[in-house]
């Protein structure tokens, strides 16, 4: 899961403050050192701000605030001491995060004003809201005791993004999809180390924002999030939360403690969960106060992993096994007499849709049942792409359709057009689906550079499409070529995305759906010699991701593994969903 994953740049969950040269090889593929820019180790350098000056003229005083705002290791007492008495008791900076690249020159005296340039925000979660080119910061202030000392500033932490790359990493807290079938993972950032715990609970029982209405739900009540600290006693994570402990039925209890589970299952602290609200332990059904890591297993929107999860076409019929075993399925689409091109296979690997040669129509079918009924829901398109699925075993296509993209999802044999902002009547190379149904990205072609764009899927009580979020575009680094020739899930809320680096180089990159900045940093190969066409992959923790070219095949994720040479004839290689 993306616990695994360290990103190059780093940033702060707020709702935590208080809590506490590469060598090229000739040939052969390239393999990069593993290193980055940080450590699953708190860093341990430490920086102890002075406090304000006698003298110290109004600018110098707003210049002293935002240096202490870098203590490290994570403390705002200072930061407080720069302000008057009343507005260091109002002031609060969990509400929000303003991280920037470099301070303008504060200038001013009873309001003081400068510039912060690449400014990036982030709301009371840690998750990340939006990237503005400048913002102007205006501080009011007055003399106290003959100092000047600062009376009005906005409620947030307003520290450069060098810090982050330090201090804090990414994660997710986890929320239930609106039928409370699965659980969907948010991207935040929260620090590292021992306020961890409390940062990522501190997030999940916050009130979710607006614009996640119909996206996600969570069990946990609004107002539980004060003062919140969630020690870690042998192991054990102990949340303790104000609140009626009768009004929490047994299925309630249930699904807070499954979020919990695999919320804290990224801090290596925690080994198991146990819940209190208003001095009452949650209790799972067995009678156990404690709830294990996979307490929220149950909910995986994976389910149980199939054996085996690659599928492939060969000579036009559908096979899986392993790359140097596949066998025909025996479903009707895994003997002779289809003309096919490519296809997607359910998350349980029960059934497989595949889309004829032509790119016009797709037809569905069981993969084990030989007498199995083959239909055809979609027909009459113009240049069908790879389906996907996700964990409803909703099939979603998009027909490129000669540069006016339309999206199609069907439901129980059921095709309907879906109207995808940002992307349907656009000119669309790829489409994914995330296992949860939460989430669509697509590559949107423009005249001079791709875009990876990003929409959430709202849905009803029932699981019903009620339409989507507006769309995001996930900021690509301008390096290679501006084309992007395939994308795949590296995790449930991160990408990678392939591209051409030089002639003889392709480039992997993989980024966070969420439009936050920054690379994420994985393990494996980045770069690879030659002209790699497709990446194969799944969001699961142990798939290997593979890089498919003209006749060779590499592993991203196991570099010193010998990968088998495909067999002749074999083409669509993916894996379930």
């Amino acid at each position: 899961m993306i616990h695994h994953l360290t990103k190059v740049f780093l940033v702060i969950a707020g709702c935590a403050l208080l809590a506490g040269c590469v060598s090229m090889p000739t040939d052969g593929p390239v393999v990069e050192p593993q290193v980055t820019s940080a450590t699953d180790d708190v860093p341990g350098i430490s920086f102890d701000p002075p406090p304000p000056r006698a003298g110290e003229s109004a600018p110098e005083v707003v210049e002293g605030f935002l240096e202490a705002m870098r203590a490290t290791p994570i403390s705002l007492t200072v930061a407080r001491e720069f302000l008057t008495a009343e507005a260091a008791d109002a002031w609060d900076p969990e509400q929000q995060i303003i991280t920037y690249a470099e301070p303008g020159t504060a200038s001013g005296e009873e309001s003081v004003r400068l510039v912060l340039s690449d400014i990036n925000v982030y709301d009371n979660r840690g998750a990340w809201q939006r990237a503005q080119a400048q913002r102007l910061l205006e501080t009011g202030l007055v003399q106290e005791d003959g100092e000047w000392r600062i009376d009005s500033v906005p409620d947030a932490l307003i520290v450069p993004e060098s810090w982050f790359d330090d201090w804090y990493e990414l994660a997710s807290l986890y929320y239930f999809d609106p039928t409370s079938e699965v659980l969907v993972a948010e991207p935040v950032f929260v620090p590292r180390g021992d306020q961890s715990a409390s940062s990522l609970v501190t997030g999940l029982v916050t009130q979710l924002p607006e614009e996640l209405q119909d996206v996600v739900r969570t069990d946990f009540p609004a107002g539980t999030r004060d003062g919140l600290s969630v020690p870690v006693v042998g192991g054990v994570a102990v949340v303790a939360l104000s609140g009626d402990p009768a009004a929490i039925d047994e299925e309630t209890g249930r699904r807070m403690l499954a979020q919990l589970a695999w919320t804290l299952r990224q801090d290596p602290q925690v080994r198991a969960v146990q819940l209190n609200v208003g001095g009452g332990a949650i209790t799972l059904p067995e009678g156990s106060a404690q709830g294990y890591l996979d307490a929220g297993d149950p909910f995986d929107p994976d389910g149980e992993r199939p054996v085996p999860d690659l599928y492939a076409l060969q000579d036009g019929r559908v096979v899986s096994g392993e790359l140097d075993a596949f066998v025909d399925t025996l479903g009707p689409l895994g003997e002779e007499g289809y003309d096919l091109r490519s296809i997607g296979v359910t998350i349980s690997g029960s059934h497989v849709a595949a889309v004829s040669a032509s790119g016009t129509e797709v037809f569905v079918a069981p993969t084990q049942a030989p007498e199995g009924e083959v239909s055809n829901p979609v027909t009459g398109a113009v240049d069908l792409a790879q389906p996907h699925w996700d964990y409803r075993d909703r099939m979603w296509v998009l027909d490129r359709g000669a540069g006016r993209a339309r999206v199609t999802v069907v439901v129980d044999g059921v095709a309907t057009e879906q109207r995808v902002p940002g992307i349907s009547g656009r000119t669309v190379t790829e489409l994914l689906v995330s296992r949860d149904g939460s989430r669509l990205v697509a590559v949107v072609r423009g005249r001079k550079a791709d875009r990876v764009v990003s929409t959430r899927i709202r849905h009803d009580m029932a699981g019903g499409i009620l339409g989507f979020t507006p769309p995001q575009v996930v900021p690509l680094p301008e390096e290679g070529s501006p084309r992007i020739r395939d994308i795949g899930w590296r995790t449930p809320t991160s990408i990678s995305v392939l591209r051409t680096f030089t002639d003889d180089l392709s480039l992997v990159r993989t980024f966070s759906v969420d439009g936050s900045p920054g690379e994420i940093v994985v393990n494996g190969l980045t770069r690879l010699r030659g002209r790699v066409r497709t990446l194969v992959s799944a969001p699961v923790d142990g798939s290997e991701v593979l890089a498919l070219g003209r006749g060779t095949v590499a592993s991203l994720t196991r570099p010193d593994r010998i990968v088998p040479t495909l067999p002749e004839g074999l083409s669509a290689l993916t894996y379930v969903g």
